[in-house]
């Protein structure tokens, strides 16, 4: 290593060394005491290196060994230097340019804000700002701490506040506070949300209008936000009036579902050529510059494909910019026949995954029934699943009027 770092700091020149005796002009370096390494030869000639000081001394040799030499390289401090001098203006470019860069990254130039999910984004920004820390500020002037608390006592909503730096940018890190619900205890009924047949009625507050066994629809009253204080078998006379309260118990009913699959036994279905076309936009705030359009042609089938990206350096400022480029994919049709049987396993996988989404997870499924429909078209298949279940359908509503509670 410090050999190799020697011959950087000397200067290393290799040459080419042509003639009938190249071997000769080498034997007279090591007489002479002239180091030489990295020997090679081949069918262009002999190529050997040595220090740029020695290189100046060697022209009686070359001539006694009858031989030709030339510079096919070199390498180290001296020539680096010469060509630093050689382009005085690129080194002085480059230390500006370093100097400029040094200053630029002392200053703050974006601002992130992450960990705010319910806090609005730009609350937090406003009070960032008003505080001092805002685009172009000098790091060390800005008060993290005095920013920090200002954050923590303007939103209660706020756990805890961070702020640190990355290059140019200020990151200001928030945790919420988990805000424990408040429990509505507001009067309210409990009214079916989905028609069917009671199968169970437990009032727990609130006094039972139906039982079981009765069919409700969606809407009717199950049980009532009402208390009455004192025993039942009391005189009229003596009875306290009724008290409004907020309606709590378990009511199951019996609850149908039915839904529809098709499936064609013969589609169309479209797939890429590879053939493809891709246009460019540049988007500025709320303007857009097409800077590569694409013939869009009417007969011509396509698929489009969006790939949106906010420049870097733009990323969290206020002003949007972003490339959008679009690809525009050429399709084919192909039609595409199935069975009779795969044609009913797709509508029925279509009806069932359409019910997912209507009975709930807590539901208890009684049966399921499916049955495939004629149908008058040939090429069509309908399938129809029918659900039985039980299942919660009680709804709490508020009482909004003496009304709602139908005391009278």
């Amino acid at each position: 290593m410090i050999r190799n770092m020697f011959q950087y700091i000397s200067g290393t020149v290799k040459i080419k060394v042509s003639g009938a005796m190249p071997e000769k002009f080498i034997n007279l370096c090591v007489i002479q005491n002239i180091p030489l390494w990295g020997l090679t030869k081949n069918s262009k000639g002999l190529f050997v290196c040595m220090s740029l000081e020695h290189f100046f001394s060697i022209r009686p040799l070359v001539r006694q060994s009858k031989n030709q030499i030339k510079v096919v390289g070199y390498s180290g401090l001296p020539f680096l230097t010469r060509k630093v001098k050689r382009r005085k203006m690129m080194v002085i470019g480059a230390a500006v340019c370093l100097l400029v860069l040094n200053t630029l990254v002392s200053y703050i130039w974006f601002i992130d804000i992450t960990g705010a999910k319910s806090i609005p984004v730009q609350r937090i920004r406003e009070i960032v700002y008003e505080s001092g820390l805002k685009p172009g500020v000098l790091k060390d002037t800005i008060p993290i701490k005095q920013i920090e608390n200002q954050i923590a006592v303007t939103i209660p909503e706020v756990a805890w506040v961070g702020i640190s730096f990355t290059g140019i940018h200020a990151v200001v890190e928030v945790v919420e506070k988990t805000m424990q619900k408040t429990q509505d205890k507001a009067p309210a009924n409990i009214v079916a949300q989905k028609d069917g047949v009671i199968t169970e009625i437990i009032p727990l507050t609130g006094q039972s209008i139906v039982k079981k066994g009765d069919t409700v629809k969606k809407g009717d009253l199950l049980i009532k936000g009402i208390s009455y204080e004192g025993p039942v078998d009391m005189p009229e006379t003596a009875k306290v009036p009724p008290q409004l309260i907020r309606a709590n118990g378990i009511i199951k009913a019996r609850v149908w579902y039915e839904s529809y699959g098709e499936s064609e036994l013969v589609t169309t279905i479209y797939e890429r050529t590879g053939q493809q076309e891709i246009g460019v936009a540049l988007r500025i705030g709320q303007q857009e510059f097409l800077l590569k359009k694409v013939e869009e042609k009417p007969e011509r089938l396509v698929e489009v494909e969006v790939f949106n990206k906010k420049l870097s350096w733009w990323r969290n400022h206020d002003l949007a910019v972003e490339s959008i480029i679009s690809t525009y994919h050429e399709l084919k049709s192909k039609k595409v026949e199935i069975g009779i049987e795969e044609a009913k396993e797709q509508g029925k996988i279509k009806a069932l995954t359409a019910l997912q989404s209507l009975i709930p997870e807590t539901a208890h499924v009684l049966s399921r029934n499916i049955e495939v429909l004629q149908m008058p078209e040939k090429n069509l298949v309908r399938v129809k699943v029918s659900v039985e279940t039980v299942e919660d359908i009680g709804e709490i509503v508020n009482i909004t009027t003496k009304y709602d509670s139908n005391i009278q």
